[in-house]
């Protein structure tokens, strides 16, 4: 548990109450947010003029109570951005360090295991200078599971990582988070990190949380514009409210008019967003469509670009609308820009904002 924590810092102030559960919960904000300042107040290396943490059923700082527990008595496993290895010793030796910092009896986790399962062997007589960035990663992550960890702080620990490395270190978290079962505090702004590793979700911005709750549930319902913005939802729009009737609400986007749940919308509520993520958009050609979305937008497609793994394909269906399709599905359709298609969007996936 986060509660009460006021830190001040430069421009602005960090101000954080959040229930933490197990599992990984990713800490997801723009550069400056405060994400890194809070790991730090967590991990017992940074004092803030009020906070009260608890890790499990222990106290680990009070500022009302004049409680600070000293870092190295925490429990707590910390991988900050630049790792932190030492570059005088080889791998083993590291990973030895992390050992020592708990009496035998105390370890949860075995030497030959953690290695095992972040495949080090290779690497254990070599010196850190002579280590790729993923495989430094990887150390790093060894020694601090070797403390013994309660809980495990990880600072953005793939962004000094080109795309392909990220695709190589990213498994070994997850086998972290499945094998070891340590809860995470996972700091990144990559969302497809976050929707890979994390379970719960903490969004920052300008040092206040704007939205935490279930991974999903975040991504999928998004508090405000700020959010939803951080959180790169493909498709926002304004539109005003038509209809709220039976538990659906009828929403005037540009030309047309699309149907998304009443959701909390207050009665009064009539100018919106619409937020419409693009993996929850499916476009078909010709009659050849399921009935059960609700959604039916005939359009046109503007342009189709190459969006990491994915194609990213724009439509305008009386307002411009973003679909992410695999690259087997894009050929499959013989989508070209100019061709007629049906963009298929179920109510749920349709989500509204209040402006």
């Amino acid at each position: 548990m986060l509660k009460n924590i006021v830190l001040e810092l430069t421009g602005f102030s960090l101000e954080v109450n959040a229930e933490i559960q197990g599992g990984v919960t990713a800490i997801f904000g723009p550069s400056g947010a405060g994400k890194t300042s809070l790991l730090d107040l967590v991990a017992g290396l940074r004092r803030a003029k009020s906070a009260f943490i608890r890790l499990d059923d222990r106290v680990l700082t009070d500022t009302e109570q004049g409680i600070c527990v000293p870092a190295r008595h925490r429990g707590i496993g910390y991988v900050p951005q630049d790792l932190a290895l030492f570059p005088h010793m080889s791998v083993r030796r590291n990973l030895l360090y992390g050992c020592r910092r708990n009496a035998s009896e105390n370890r949860q986790f075995r030497f030959d295991h953690i290695v095992q399962v972040l495949e080090i062997q290779p690497l254990m007589e070599r010196g850190i200078a002579q280590l790729s960035g993923g495989e430094k990663q990887r150390v790093a992550l060894a020694r601090a599971l070797l403390t013994s960890p309660r809980l495990l702080l990880l600072d953005e620990p793939l962004a000094s990582l080109d795309a392909k490395l990220k695709a190589r270190v990213l498994p070994y978290l997850t086998r972290i988070r499945d094998e070891f079962r340590v809860p995470m505090l996972y700091v990144t702004h990559d969302r497809s990190e976050a929707l890979t590793i994390a379970d719960a979700i903490v969004v920052l911005v300008n040092g206040k949380v704007a939205q935490q709750g279930g991974i999903q549930e975040v991504f999928s319902r998004p508090a405000n514009l700020d959010v939803a913005g951080l959180l790169r939802v493909e498709t926002i729009q304004p539109g005003r409210v038509a209809q709220i009737q039976d538990g659906l609400v009828r929403v005037a986007v540009g030309s047309t008019t699309v149907v998304a749940p009443e959701q909390n919308l207050s009665a009064r509520a009539r100018d919106v967003f619409v937020c419409i993520r693009a993996e929850d958009v499916i476009l078909v050609k010709g009659d050849d469509r399921p009935s059960s979305p609700r959604n039916h937008l005939a359009g046109t497609v503007r342009s189709i670009g190459r969006d990491g793994p994915f194609m990213r394909v724009e439509i305008d269906c009386g307002f411009l609308l973003t679909a992410s399709l695999t690259k087997q599905a894009c050929e499959e359709l013989a989508l070209s820009p100019g061709d007629r298609v049906i963009a298929l969007v179920k109510a749920p996936n349709v989500h509204l904002i209040p402006r």
